[in-house]
């Protein structure tokens, strides 16, 4: 937080200064979640108390009028560690851009509309549990595959979404250079696509994303959520073509997750997903989270949950893997990770 303030401040100043050449400055607003969690955490062979930061952030937005219909978009977005006191300028949703009658177009890392299914679905979503441990196929996860990364933002983007017909909204988001290339014959490039659908209760959207600088590695992902009075009901599925290995490999993962309000102070939730290696033995995993939120007010709650991922024999998938849950703790091939959670989340 020391580190990040002075940029902050000095950000505000210019600004504040800048208003003589700036049509509007009413949209500048400062933003951020602190979310931190103890957790007793076992993977299959040994088990210990852990605390962890988890997604959380700090940010700054702006936007300006430069014509009628026409604004000028700005987002810094840094990741802060509460466990441990750091952070990394930058390290989130980071762009600038224009938006108006034609849709948005943003440059910058922006998470792909991959991503954005799953964060919409994911009822566990930066707690231990997170669908990420399934999903992402990355070593962070255990999963036995690297290269691709199907939960990410994508440094050196393009990003387009058009407004909304009826509900309707296509994006596409583009990189050169996933992987911070210099050279300029560097095969590094990739692109997510998705239409979503949202509209009253119901949120429906499809993806399709593709790694060039992993021999063309691509997934295809559905997500729905729909809201019944205190219940919201949730779904996804994804089909992932693995293609940096000797031979092609299918992983599917499919599953459901609910949470129900109880009443103004309570929300229990549960998810349950599975994860199918075709084209490869013993490889399976299945994991289950379960638990509450203990919403104090608009801004501040408590968050438990229990979670486990059930391993196949050679598989090795993590309730703590993915990004969102701020320590990836390995699995034990083979074995069962669980664990136990009481976090704070502030919003801010």
């Amino acid at each position: 937080m020391k580190r990040t303030l002075p940029f902050y401040i000095a950000l505000g100043v210019v600004f504040s200064g800048a208003q003589p050449v700036l049509a509007n400055t009413a949209g500048l607003n400062f933003y951020g979640r602190a979310h931190a969690s103890a957790d007793f955490l076992d993977n299959g062979e040994d088990s210990d108390l852990n605390v962890s930061s988890n997604s959380s952030r700090i940010g700054v937005r702006a936007s300006t009028d430069l014509a009628e219909g026409l604004k000028g978009i700005l987002q810094v977005e840094t990741q802060i560690n509460y466990d441990n006191g750091s952070g990394s300028l930058a390290a989130r949703d980071t762009f600038v851009g224009l938006e108006g009658g034609f849709g948005r177009i943003r440059f910058g890392q922006i998470d792909t509309p991959l991503k954005q299914i799953r964060s919409a679905v994911d009822v566990f979503g930066d707690q231990i549990g997170d669908l990420r441990n399934l999903t992402r196929l990355n070593s962070s996860t255990g999963a036995p595959f690297t290269g691709q990364d199907f939960d990410a933002r994508f440094k050196n983007g393009i990003f387009y979404n058009t407004p909304s017909f009826s509900g309707f909204v296509f994006n596409l988001h583009y990189t050169p250079e996933v992987k911070e290339a210099t050279d300029l014959e560097d095969e590094s490039a990739a692109y997510s696509t998705s239409l979503a659908y949202e509209a009253g209760n119901l949120y429906l959207a499809v993806a399709h994303e593709q790694w060039e600088s992993v021999e063309d590695s691509n997934a295809i992902r559905l997500g729905v959520r729909y809201k019944i009075n205190n219940l919201t009901l949730n779904g996804l599925f994804q089909q992932a073509t693995i293609k940096n290995l000797t031979a092609d490999e299918d992983v599917q993962v499919l599953g459901a997750g609910a949470s129900y309000k109880f009443s103004a102070k309570w929300i229990g939730k549960t998810q349950i997903y599975s994860l199918d290696a075709k084209d490869r033995e013993d490889s399976g995993a299945t994991l289950l989270a379960v638990g509450a939120d203990y919403v104090l007010s608009n801004q501040f709650r408590v968050l438990f949950a229990y979670a486990q991922t059930v391993n196949e024999e050679a598989a090795a998938y993590r309730i703590t893997g993915g990004g969102g849950y701020g320590d990836a703790i390995a699995t034990v091939a083979g074995e069962t990770a669980t664990g136990l959670s009481v976090g704070f989340r502030y919003d801010f």
